[in-house]
């Protein structure tokens, strides 16, 4: 089965809600925008990524920014961190109002000297009123704010990561940018959901993202109960993305676009 928009299943309860705040890539297209992904778990909201106006699509999507406590970045590619420094400077620029609880940022090595860098550039964006805790994840297993996390490399670049959360009864995997095909299968185990990047359809030549067909065979190979693509560049074709995602996968299958919302 394949949606375009959204996509709800349901166990129990509606446990992890996704929103798909940024489906796209560096370049500019029209439901498209960077990345950037919301996963609610029981109404906590955790951020994977913040790309470029990923704070204004959060307001859009009914996020309020001053509710997000925990973020994930992938890797440090511009077009996942530009608007790390955006939302730094409104928690600090709120008025009437003023941050007091930690705000956790957590990924991939270097990310402790980026935000520093960031911050001596942009220095009113410099926490007053709260502490701001960042953690450079290791690959492995680690107990973080209140998360089960899995980090494993995925070959993108020589540091960039992909996140696999569980919870009692849920496992959410992202996937961010990635290469290394055996990798996402072994983080991807079992999930409930795999967010992953689905860059180019079959046959477009690349070494550091996915194309349609591998992002199938590793959905497939992984036991995944619903494949969510992003991160598609303007000029992918959904539906030859679609053929290929079905030659290797037989399970629920979301083509994301700005907005998409997926429940589990």
């Amino acid at each position: 089965m394949t949606e375009t928009s959204q996509a709800s299943v349901s166990r129990n309860g509606d446990i992890m809600k996704l929103t798909v705040v940024g489906a796209g890539t560096i370049l500019p297209a029209r439901g498209l925008s960077t990345s950037c992904h919301a996963l609610e778990i029981a109404g906590r909201p955790v951020v994977f990524d913040m790309g470029p106006g990923a704070l204004a699509r959060l307001a859009l999507a009914g996020l309020d920014y001053r509710d997000i406590r925990t973020i994930f970045i992938s890797h440090l590619h511009p077009d996942h961190t530009l608007d790390l420094v955006t939302l730094l400077q409104a928690l600090e620029a709120t008025p009437g109002w003023s941050r007091t609880e930690t705000l956790t940022i957590v990924g991939c090595r270097g990310l402790k000297t980026f935000i520093a860098e960031l911050l001596a550039i942009f220095r009113d964006a410099l926490p007053q009123s709260y502490a701001l805790e960042v953690i450079e994840l290791e690959v492995g297993r680690h107990e973080i704010a209140g998360l089960t996390v899995e980090a494993c490399l995925t070959g993108h670049t020589t540091n960039s990561l992909a996140f696999r959360v569980e919870t009692q009864d849920r496992v959410f995997v992202y996937s961010g940018d990635a290469a290394d095909m055996d990798a996402m299968i072994d983080i991807a185990r079992q999930a409930d959901i795999l967010l992953c990047e689905c860059s180019f359809e079959k046959g477009y030549p690349t070494t550091d993202h996915f194309t349609s067909d591998v992002v199938g065979r590793i959905a497939e190979a992984a036991g995944v109960r619903h494949l969510i693509v992003t991160h598609t560049y303007p000029a992918t074709d959904h539906d030859r993305i679609r053929a290929d995602l079905g030659a290797h996968y037989a399970g629920l299958v979301t083509i994301a676009v700005d907005g998409t919302v997926v429940k589990c």
